[in-house]
Protein backbone atom coordinates (compact mmCIF):
# COMPACT_ATOMS: atom_id res chain seq x y z
CA UNK A 1 0.00 0.00 0.00
CA UNK A 2 1.52 3.44 -1.21
CA UNK A 3 1.69 5.78 1.83
CA UNK A 4 -0.41 8.96 1.31
CA UNK A 5 1.29 12.21 0.55
CA UNK A 6 0.98 14.70 3.16
CA UNK A 7 -0.04 17.87 1.21
CA UNK A 8 0.82 20.41 4.24
CA UNK A 9 -1.11 22.83 4.50
CA UNK A 10 -2.62 23.41 1.03
CA UNK A 11 -6.21 23.94 0.83
CA UNK A 12 -8.74 22.14 -1.02
CA UNK A 13 -9.11 24.78 -3.84
CA UNK A 14 -5.42 24.65 -4.28
CA UNK A 15 -5.21 20.84 -4.51
CA UNK A 16 -8.14 21.26 -7.35
CA UNK A 17 -6.26 23.82 -8.91
CA UNK A 18 -2.88 21.73 -9.18
CA UNK A 19 -5.31 18.86 -10.35
CA UNK A 20 -6.64 20.49 -12.64
CA UNK A 21 -3.39 21.73 -14.71
CA UNK A 22 -1.33 18.64 -14.29
CA UNK A 23 -4.22 15.56 -14.38
CA UNK A 24 -6.95 17.56 -16.44
CA UNK A 25 -4.80 19.20 -18.96
CA UNK A 26 -5.93 22.76 -18.57
CA UNK A 27 -3.78 25.76 -18.86
CA UNK A 28 -3.70 28.08 -15.92
CA UNK A 29 -6.16 30.74 -17.24
CA UNK A 30 -8.37 28.41 -17.82
CA UNK A 31 -7.81 26.68 -14.14
CA UNK A 32 -8.10 30.58 -12.69
CA UNK A 33 -11.24 31.27 -14.70
CA UNK A 34 -12.87 28.39 -13.78
CA UNK A 35 -12.12 28.70 -9.77
CA UNK A 36 -12.64 31.80 -10.13
CA UNK A 37 -9.35 32.84 -8.92
CA UNK A 38 -7.96 36.42 -9.46
CA UNK A 39 -4.09 36.64 -11.04
CA UNK A 40 -3.32 38.43 -7.66
CA UNK A 41 -3.82 35.72 -5.28
CA UNK A 42 -2.86 33.02 -7.74
CA UNK A 43 1.19 34.98 -7.30
CA UNK A 44 0.36 34.91 -3.22
CA UNK A 45 -0.08 30.91 -3.85
CA UNK A 46 3.18 30.97 -5.95
CA UNK A 47 4.54 32.46 -2.98
CA UNK A 48 3.44 29.92 -0.29
CA UNK A 49 6.27 27.34 -0.02
CA UNK A 50 4.01 24.19 0.32
CA UNK A 51 1.99 25.14 -3.31
CA UNK A 52 5.44 25.93 -5.07
CA UNK A 53 6.59 22.55 -3.56
CA UNK A 54 3.56 20.59 -4.88
CA UNK A 55 3.87 22.32 -8.85
CA UNK A 56 7.52 21.84 -8.81
CA UNK A 57 7.25 18.54 -8.06
CA UNK A 58 4.80 18.16 -10.30
CA UNK A 59 6.68 19.53 -12.96
CA UNK A 60 9.99 17.56 -11.91
CA UNK A 61 7.49 14.10 -12.14
CA UNK A 62 6.04 15.07 -15.65
CA UNK A 63 9.18 15.75 -16.82
CA UNK A 64 11.07 12.48 -16.05
CA UNK A 65 8.02 10.87 -17.53
CA UNK A 66 8.58 12.39 -21.17
CA UNK A 67 12.11 11.39 -20.68
CA UNK A 68 11.07 7.77 -19.80
CA UNK A 69 8.89 7.84 -22.93
CA UNK A 70 11.38 9.14 -25.03
CA UNK A 71 14.00 6.43 -23.92
CA UNK A 72 11.37 3.76 -24.79
CA UNK A 73 10.69 5.04 -28.51
CA UNK A 74 14.00 6.18 -29.34
CA UNK A 75 15.83 3.18 -30.36
CA UNK A 76 12.37 2.61 -32.87
CA UNK A 77 12.53 6.45 -34.20
CA UNK A 78 16.15 5.93 -34.79
CA UNK A 79 15.83 2.69 -36.66
CA UNK A 80 12.94 3.85 -39.35
CA UNK A 81 15.07 7.14 -39.46
CA UNK A 82 17.60 4.88 -40.80
CA UNK A 83 15.97 2.71 -42.87
CA UNK A 84 14.82 6.13 -44.68
CA UNK A 85 17.98 7.15 -45.67
CA UNK A 86 18.10 3.96 -48.02
CA UNK A 87 14.40 5.14 -49.46
CA UNK A 88 13.64 4.65 -53.23
CA UNK A 89 12.41 7.99 -53.36
CA UNK A 90 15.17 10.49 -53.82
CA UNK A 91 13.60 13.17 -51.43
CA UNK A 92 12.59 10.93 -48.78
CA UNK A 93 15.97 9.30 -48.53
CA UNK A 94 17.76 13.12 -49.01
CA UNK A 95 15.96 14.31 -45.90
CA UNK A 96 16.53 11.19 -43.90
CA UNK A 97 20.31 11.77 -44.14
CA UNK A 98 19.88 15.10 -43.65
CA UNK A 99 18.00 14.72 -40.30
CA UNK A 100 20.38 11.74 -39.37
CA UNK A 101 23.50 14.52 -40.24
CA UNK A 102 21.70 17.30 -38.33
CA UNK A 103 20.94 15.02 -35.39
CA UNK A 104 24.54 14.09 -35.07
CA UNK A 105 26.19 17.25 -33.50
CA UNK A 106 28.42 17.93 -30.58
CA UNK A 107 25.40 18.96 -28.32
CA UNK A 108 23.47 15.58 -28.73
CA UNK A 109 27.37 13.56 -28.10
CA UNK A 110 27.79 15.55 -25.02
CA UNK A 111 23.91 14.78 -23.51
CA UNK A 112 24.12 11.24 -24.64
CA UNK A 113 27.59 10.88 -23.40
CA UNK A 114 26.08 12.67 -19.95
CA UNK A 115 22.94 10.65 -19.64
CA UNK A 116 24.79 6.93 -20.48
CA UNK A 117 27.75 8.01 -18.17
CA UNK A 118 29.86 5.19 -20.79
CA UNK A 119 30.27 6.87 -23.41
CA UNK A 120 32.86 10.18 -23.27
CA UNK A 121 32.03 12.63 -25.24
CA UNK A 122 33.97 13.29 -28.41
CA UNK A 123 34.21 17.27 -30.13
CA UNK A 124 32.64 16.50 -33.97
CA UNK A 125 32.76 19.43 -35.83
CA UNK A 126 29.53 20.06 -37.41
CA UNK A 127 29.51 19.07 -41.45
CA UNK A 128 29.60 21.89 -43.49
CA UNK A 129 26.10 22.37 -45.93
CA UNK A 130 28.63 22.09 -49.40
CA UNK A 131 30.33 18.81 -47.53
CA UNK A 132 27.06 17.68 -47.04
CA UNK A 133 25.71 18.07 -50.58
CA UNK A 134 28.87 16.59 -52.01
CA UNK A 135 28.42 13.43 -49.23
CA UNK A 136 24.61 13.40 -50.44
CA UNK A 137 24.98 13.24 -54.15
CA UNK A 138 27.79 10.79 -54.12
CA UNK A 139 25.04 8.52 -52.16
CA UNK A 140 22.87 9.51 -54.71
CA UNK A 141 24.66 8.55 -57.32
CA UNK A 142 26.20 5.11 -55.98
CA UNK A 143 22.73 3.98 -56.02
CA UNK A 144 22.05 4.51 -59.30
CA UNK A 145 22.24 1.71 -61.92
CA UNK A 146 23.91 4.76 -64.52
CA UNK A 147 26.64 5.36 -62.31
CA UNK A 148 27.91 1.97 -62.18
CA UNK A 149 31.69 0.79 -62.97
CA UNK A 150 30.55 -1.75 -65.36
CA UNK A 151 28.62 0.29 -67.50
CA UNK A 152 31.80 2.87 -67.61
CA UNK A 153 34.23 2.07 -70.68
Amino acid sequence: MKPKRHCGHLGNKQRAVINDMFKNGLTEPETLEKYNIRPCRYRKWLENGMFKQEIDARIEAAIHQSKLVMARWLPLAAERLAQLTISEKDETARKACLDVISLHTPETEQKTAQTAQTVQAKEIKPLPPEMASKLLAALVEKDTPAASVSDQP
